[in-house]
């Protein structure tokens, strides 16, 4: 019975698949998987025969008016169509809500050249995109409301909003449970592998009919196996309805010929079938969200990275050599097609990686072995499986996979691809778009290809270099990702700030055009649309709650001045003095007191040389830390670190700052010295009162005995636990720790007390001991260490141990170490750690 059954099912379905390709009612279902070259060529091939009066195509309905563009000789694939929405506040900007990309391997493709060629109509069928934005957008607030994600922080993007939203998703093919099941059936590494193998491998084969036939049953089973709650969950029933309402519509046009309709696999089922049920579906009249939409460039990579496993094929650049070999008619195209991804890949080697270049016989090998895994597989001949195995077997010799390989690095670059598509000049691209381009290129930046680059920029002595760094700064703030800092100057945290290079990377990409698309609706210019992007950060600061957090203040003043827009900065100075001037926090106003002096500090190159607000605002910092001194008596313990980090700060700055500079009012320093002197004989916390009376000494209010006395009296006298009898010279060497060395009473002190501890007494306080003196620079260790061996009489040998460089023995020894030490760090899983995180 259960035999019978089994082949009763089979034959239902091969009836099914037949029907498919039958011109049943007029309508041929031609159900493909996007960028399959395999589904492209026997398309072509079919509408070729059957040459159909109407061609009713997957793609969102409003992409109609970009129809005729894409028939322009100009194009140069990849390209995309990327949907632009108004943002759902009036204070919003425009952002990229989804993407629709082309290669030459996209069936839609084929339909769309041979749709011209023929005269067929072409009626676009899917919901609007606009639609399907508000649809994904609202399963994406669903899914992070059950997750219960924490909100994120004022500078980070919610994925929802900028998240890419790619129009040919096609996951409900790929993740089904029966994609799954057969995975494991055929024994392959994932979906894409046994698509290849069931599928790509047909791509020669003549035989449209029965390779449609094949693609339907397939998808037909995927959707039977996944669950109908599944389905239901997103807008995939909605945009069915409107995919059967544009056949309908196909139907009534006049003429003779079929009506082909060409839909993601999954929908082809119920296109045939529809069910009883879609009567109570309606889809909506408008669209969800108001877009508008162009025609972008687009790149191989993206076409891997962003829709490889979800939405198309990986390894565009592979599947483009294996059509064009079938498109010009080989006798064994995929035996062609790898053999020219090796030849590429040996070249590719040479330029960029010449001592991994494989010899002669080794590629040969791995040629020879791609075809022999392609006849043990049962297939026509090798695809892009079959040659990544090949290479590992032949062209690796000793190499840990687990570890990468520059040469299959390339390898995988060689199969994705790095090129980049064109459009026409007259595609409608938002001024923006060009007058980006056009900078850059003016500024040296290469944005023919999506090749990523280093650029180095010598900023402080050359115009040019220091334009180049801003409109990589500018580029940042619009938020296209075009450009990321290596090293450089860190004006926020007064780091490197006298170095005279930056080292950015940088590269052009679809998500950088897709962005300033978004962003064209704020101006023509760059400057037009980051002073927009701009206003929006700093309005933002208000409605987030923001409006009186000075440092958030501050750091958006920074990225502003780094982008160039120092002159834009007006209302955002005004209101960060009255911020400062009533924030409450003692360590929260020297931070920003600290970030306002290294602004006042890098003004020249920041842009704000001659404007005096940044400097009316570090005195204002500077006043109110002075005025919160008074908090450092009865701070909370949790606190009182950073208070003296605070007090630390406040002196640095304040020292510095007493001298009269060009462009510069000096800082008070007596107004330091009157609040210190307040707090001398106040009741603080141990490191406190250290970091003050290092302070008073300073200022001429305390002796060194009594300097000595404060600091070293707790640990003499052994006052409270160990750790505490340390906290005061703690605080002195937060402040000042080249006192030590200045002071000889203060390291007479310490000397008599710790040659008076018994071995007991010096071990329970040397934790503590050892973890004060780690505020010590290594000069300052070396000098102390040195002036402590003098004292002693000592003849030890204290100079520094590294005072050359190293010699080849000992650099191979330290790689081996290294090496050893990473072996290690794997095989107890934490290879994460010495992966190097972005910045």
């Amino acid at each position: 019975m259960e035999a019978a059954a089994a082949a009763a099912e089979r034959q239902d379905f091969a009836a099914y698949g037949q029907r498919l390709t039958s011109g049943e009612g007029g309508f041929f279902f031609f159900p493909i998987r996007h960028h399959s070259p395999a589904c492209a060529l026997h398309l072509a091939a079919a509408l070729a025969e059957i040459r159909p009066r109407a061609i009713v195509l997957e793609m969102p309905a409003d992409f109609a008016p970009l129809l005729p563009l894409l028939s322009h000789p100009d194009i140069r694939l990849p390209i995309a169509i990327v949907s632009v929405a108004d943002g759902e506040k009036t204070s919003d900007e425009r952002l990229p809500v989804g993407y629709w990309p082309f290669s030459t391997t996209s069936p839609e493709w084929a339909a769309l050249r041979l749709a011209g060629k023929f005269g067929s109509a072409v009626i676009l069928a899917d919901r609007e995109s606009g639609a399907r934005l508000a649809a994904a957008r609202a399963e994406k607030k669903g899914e992070a409301g059950e997750d219960g994600e924490d909100e994120p922080r004022q500078d980070e993007r919610r994925q929802d909003e900028t998240g890419p939203t790619l129009l040919t998703d096609e996951g409900q093919l790929a993740y089904s449970h029966y994609a799954d099941g057969l995975v494991k059936r055929l024994g392959v590494r994932d979906f894409n592998e046994a698509w290849d193998r069931l599928f790509e491998s047909r791509a020669a084969e003549k035989d449209w009919r029965g390779f449609f036939r094949d693609v339907g049953i397939h998808c037909a089973l995927s959707r039977l196996a996944t669950p109908a709650e599944e389905i239901a969950a997103d807008d995939t029933l909605a945009r069915e309805v409107c995919m059967r309402a544009a056949m309908a519509k196909a139907e009534a046009l006049s003429g003779d010929g079929p009506i082909a309709v060409i839909t993601g696999g999954f929908h082809t089922a119920v296109m045939i079938d529809p069910p009883a049920e879609e009567a109570k579906l309606q889809p909506e009249a408008r669209p969800g969200i108001q877009t508008k939409s162009y025609l972008i460039r687009y790149t191989h990579d993206h076409l891997d990275r962003i829709n490889g496993y979800g939405a198309g094929m990986p390894s565009p650049r592979w599947y483009e050599r294996l059509q064009q070999r079938i498109a010009e008619g080989h006798d064994d195209p995929f035996t062609e097609a790898a053999t020219d991804v090796v030849l590429d890949l040996t070249q590719r080697l040479r330029r960029d990686r010449p001592n991994f270049t494989p010899p002669l016989p080794s590629l040969s090998a791995t040629i020879a072995q791609a075809q022999a895994l392609a006849d043990l597989r049962g297939l026509f001949g090798p695809g892009r499986a079959e040659i990544l195995d090949a290479a590992r077997s032949c062209l690796l010799k000793g190499e840990d996979p687990r570890t990468g390989s520059p040469l299959m690095d390339a390898l995988l670059t060689e199969l994705t691809g790095e090129g980049i598509g064109e459009v026409p000049s007259g595609a409608g691209a938002p001024p923006l778009v060009e007058a980006v381009r056009r900078r850059a290129r003016a500024l040296g930046f290469r944005i023919e290809d999506g090749t990523e680059r280093n650029r180095l920029l010598d900023i402080h002595r050359k115009p040019r270099h220091l334009a180049a760094s801003r409109f990589l700064d500018v580029m940042t703030l619009l938020g296209t990702g075009f450009g990321r800092c290596l090293r450089g100057p860190d004006w926020a945290g007064g780091v490197a700030t006298d170095v005279l290079f930056e080292e950015w990377t940088y590269r052009w990409s679809p998500a950088v055009e897709s962005r300033l698309v978004a962003l064209s609706i704020d101006g023509d210019t760059v400057e037009r649309a980051a002073d927009a992007v701009f206003a929006r950060r700093v309005q933002a600061l208000g409605e987030e709650g923001q409006a009186k957090n000075a440092h958030a203040a501050i750091r958006l003043l920074m990225i502003a001045a780094q982008a160039g827009l120092a002159r834009s900065c007006g209302a955002l100075i005004a209101a960060i003095g009255p911020a400062v001037a009533t924030d409450p926090d003692f360590g929260r106003v020297a931070v920003c007191l600290s970030m306002l002096d290294n602004l006042q500090r890098g003004r020249k190159a920041l842009g704000f040389a001659g404007m005096p607000g940044p400097d009316e605002l570090r005195l204002i910092a500077y006043r109110r830390a002075i005025d919160l001194l008074p908090d450092l008596e009865g701070a909370k313990d949790e606190d009182v670190p950073r208070y003296v980090d605070a007090l630390a700060t406040l002196n640095e700055i304040a020292e510095a700052g007493a001298q009269d500079a060009e462009d510069e009012q000096p800082l008070d320093l007596d107004l330091l010295d009157e609040g210190v002197a307040a707090l001398i004989d106040a009741d603080l916390a141990p490191r406190a009162a250290g970091a003050v009376a290092a302070i008073g000494h300073m200022s001429g209010r305390l002796s060194a005995e009594a300097l000595a006395t404060r600091v070293i009296g707790p640990l003499q006298f052994s006052v409270g636990e160990p750790p505490t009898r340390v906290e005061a010279l703690v605080g002195l060497l937060a402040v000042q720790p080249a006192l030590l060395k200045r002071t000889p009473a203060l390291l007479e002190r310490l000397d008599l007390v710790l040659a008076g501890f018994d071995e007991a007494d010096f071990i329970e306080v040397l934790p503590a001991l050892r973890l004060a003196f780690t505020a010590l620079a290594p000069d300052e260790t070396d000098a102390l260490a040195a002036m402590i061996a003098q004292v002693k009489g000592s003849d030890l040998d204290l100079a520094p141990r590294f005072s050359g460089g190293l010699t080849e023995a000992e650099m191979l020894a330290n790689a081996r170490l290294n090496a050893s030490f990473a072996e290690l760090m794997q095989a107890d899983g934490l290879s994460l750690w010495l992966e190097e995180q972005a910045p």
